[in-house]
């Protein structure tokens, strides 16, 4: 079996834990202090003036995401469904009082327009067929969705890619162009919106190295071509239903 296969295949609670995101574990403590919270204040910038509308995550992992961005709100969340593709994961998201479901996220168990909005975060890198993922997830919401993903155009993001970690996951990452191309041409789905923009650049660090590595997060974001190098990418689709 070839490695590609061998990571496809794998179980997927080998590399989450109930107590330590994925996430968590490849960049440490910056995940608590500025990463979580940043991909909260991503949520609320996107959704901020919505009002009382429903949300589905795909791949919520442990739950620290799904529980920050809850913690949060403030009427713009009516109901807020997770997902996970290993039974033990929707347990786990489930002990910390989440409502979660068993999904594949190119093959979601959901109805049609179930949902105002999909969200997910560092999912699609992961999966073979992030067409299908894509398509997915326009068909489960109902005109809007907001994906956090791998950088393809950052140099430090592909030679992380090469680590033992990050293969372990088999993680991928994609070009702005990319991305658009998995969302784009669904028959019944035309794109009206497709913003991407840089996000994030952290990694593991000693701690009393954390606050420059945070002074540097907030900077990179706002640095012309430079910003291009940031690990990740946020991605807002908005769309229309009956027509390419």
């Amino acid at each position: 079996m070839s490695d590609d296969k061998q990571i496809n295949q794998q179980n997927w609670s080998n590399i989450h834990k109930q107590d330590i995101s994925w996430r968590k574990k490849l960049i440490g403590d910056i995940n608590d202090v500025f990463v979580v919270p940043r991909y909260v204040r991503l949520f609320y910038d996107t959704f901020g003036k919505t009002v009382n509308k429903s949300f589905f995550e795909i791949g919520s992992g442990n739950g620290d995401l799904s529980i920050a961005i809850l913690a949060d709100k403030e009427g713009q969340i009516g109901r807020y469904v997770t997902s996970e593709r290993f039974p033990e994961g929707v347990t786990w998201l489930k002990e910390q009082g989440l409502e979660s479901i068993l999904a594949d996220a190119t093959q979601l168990s959901v109805s049609d327009q179930e949902y105002d909005a999909v969200v997910e975060f560092d999912v699609m890198h992961h999966v073979d067929n992030p067409r299908d993922m894509a398509r997915e997830m326009m068909r489960v919401a109902r005109g809007q969705c907001l994906l956090v993903e791998s950088n393809g155009l950052s140099i430090v993001r592909k030679l992380k890619e090469l680590t033992p970690g990050h293969r372990a996951a088999g993680e991928r990452s994609y070009t702005p162009w990319k991305y658009r191309s998995f969302f784009k041409g669904h028959p019944g789905y035309k794109l009206t919106k497709f913003e991407i923009f840089p996000f994030l650049f952290p990694f593991k660090c000693p701690k009393w190295f954390l606050p420059l590595l945070v002074a540097f997060n907030h900077a990179i974001e706002k640095i012309p071509l430079a910003r291009w190098q940031c690990s990740s990418v946020a991605i807002i689709i908005e769309y229309q239903r009956g027509s390419k």
